[in-house]
């Protein structure tokens, strides 16, 4: 019996990606049932008219049944980390695939490829999941360090809705933690002034929660991405919780922002929400 539920991404069918291992080892701190998804995705060209959809998902069935035979592969996968699950492989977009099954559960772990991403950060798969989903993801870029994932976590504070709703997201995983680093920045602004908003104690709420964590504060002198990974990589930290796009994804494309830095420099796992 679980009462937590994971769904791993599994880009390729095959192999031990960062993502496959990152995603089996949040799983076990949660003792959760895990599904791993593959999705076959169709070519953007199928959409050009109704006969076009009907072309390529003939074309691509041949793809459907070899991933449907790699089932065996991830029930070992499941296997060696002790867990129980479910494996499906679809056909569509990706990302109405993830968002569908997010609808059920707790969390979503998700790649962002390096090289050759699919597209520029903000409009590939991770960020548009996390855009469509109201389940936090995470994010685990091609090349992270996923060896201690889940042991410490570094939560980017800065009292936002984005970095709430990722805490919020990620509390069953913190109270897991052997140790939570909790970075506090500066307030975001309210039109009205933070005098005319009720106060949070982020510590003592979490204390409520069983949680205590060490706090730090966190008003760097350069940008914010860089020293946000900075900071998690001399605590040695094993995953990074924050809240995503606090900007939108056109501000962050053109003047940068932390959302964009970490996905794309980030070599440690990323929870997010938005």
């Amino acid at each position: 019996m679980s009462d937590h539920d994971v769904v791993i991404h599994l880009r390729r069918c095959e192999g031990d990606s960062p993502a496959t291992r990152a995603g089996l080892a949040l799983a076990g701190r949660l003792r959760a049932h895990v599904l791993g998804l593959h999705v076959v995705a169709l070519s953007t060209a199928a959409f050009v008219s109704p006969e076009a959809v009907a072309v390529q998902v003939n074309e691509t069935s041949h793809l459907l049944d070899e991933a449907r035979q790699r089932e065996p592969w991830w029930r070992q996968q499941l296997d060696k980390a002790g867990l129980s699950g479910d494996f499906e492989v679809v056909q569509g977009d990706p990302v109405d695939a993830l968002c569908h099954a997010a609808r059920w559960s707790d969390l979503v772990v998700t790649e962002r490829p390096i090289s050759n991403p699919d597209a520029p950060t903000g409009w590939g798969i991770a960020s548009r999941t996390v855009f469509g989903t109201s389940t936090p993801v995470v994010v685990v870029p091609e090349m992270a360090q996923v060896d201690k994932v889940g042991e410490h976590i570094l939560v980017a504070w800065n009292a936002s809705r984005e970095a709430a709703l990722a805490i919020h997201g990620a509390m069953p995983l913190l109270r897991q933690a052997d140790k939570v680093t909790v970075l506090e920045g500066e307030p975001t602004p309210s039109p009205l002034g933070l005098d005319n908003l009720p106060k949070l104690d982020l510590r003592a709420w979490l204390q409520r929660r069983g949680i205590h964590a060490e706090f730090q504060s966190f008003k760097p002198h350069k940008d914010h991405g860089p020293a946000v990974l900075e900071a998690a990589n001399k605590a040695d930290a094993g995953m990074i919780v924050l809240g995503a796009w606090g900007q939108s994804r056109i501000t962050e494309l053109v003047l940068g922002g932390v959302t964009r830095y970490l996905f794309q420099q980030s070599n440690l796992p990323l929870l997010v929400a938005h």
